[in-house]
């Protein structure tokens, strides 16, 4: 099976590690799935709301249309787009020219199975609910701060940034955190939650490993 993988970060994403992570998955899941890579498409600082302005995004459907190859392999399916109905009838073309679809966090995606289509209107909704949810918390916590008379500035949080005035999720931030999360649900302590960012390279804002008192602080006001 040969496959083209897609990877993307949102506008003004300033961090490269985030794509270098994704790049990372989609090889990793290639080789244990044994499906020979022929290349990584990246769309670099591009938002995922719509696919038209994203010239790698095209190619990829280009070839999927062309049928030069079996497979498309994401490290999410909201990289691929964050459009609820984009989403749908990237899928439906892949389906149409039995391209098989695949993210590295979520398994096949777009088959012919009974509930597929259910799941295909699922995912695509929610892709787009949490585009949607984003940006009302981002302006809802702004606001508050406002009524508060805080100064909004200065550095922002662990898994947040700040673009054009304005406090946005930070992709590689909130991945750690998503980690740390999982990995504490699973009934790791704090000393091997460490131990499990720093296998995986995970790193701080600042490029180190994390440490015990990071990570609680972290998972505190994430809870």
């Amino acid at each position: 099976m040969k496959a083209l993988g897609y990877a993307r970060i949102s506008k003004d994403e300033e961090a490269s590690v985030s794509l270098d992570y994704q790049r990372a998955e989609i090889e990793k899941f290639c080789e244990r799935e044994g499906v020979t890579l022929i290349g990584i498409e990246v769309d670099n600082g591009i938002s995922g709301k719509s696919i038209k302005a994203r010239p790698a995004i095209q190619r990829v459907l280009q070839c999927v249309d062309a049928g030069t190859i079996d497979a498309v392999v994401v490290f999410k399916s909201d990289r691929l787009s964050r459009n609820g109905l984009e989403s749908l009838q990237i899928e439906n073309l892949m389906k149409q020219r039995r391209v098989a679809y695949f993210s590295t966090t979520e398994g096949r995606l777009a088959c012919d199975g009974v509930d597929d289509e259910f799941l295909a209107f699922i995912r695509a909704g929610l892709n787009q609910r949490e585009r949607k949810l984003i940006s009302l918390r981002t302006k809802t916590a702004l606001a508050r701060k406002r009524e508060r008379g805080e100064r909004i500035g200065g550095r922002p949080p662990y898994g947040w940034k700040v673009v054009n005035g304005e406090m946005v999720p930070h992709e590689q931030e909130q991945y750690a955190i998503g980690r740390m999360k999982a990995l504490q649900s699973k009934g790791y302590s704090t000393r091997e939650i460490v131990e499990a960012l720093k296998q995986e390279n995970i790193r701080t804002r600042k490029g180190g490993d994390f440490n015990q008192t990071q990570v609680c602080r972290i998972l505190a006001k994430a809870a």
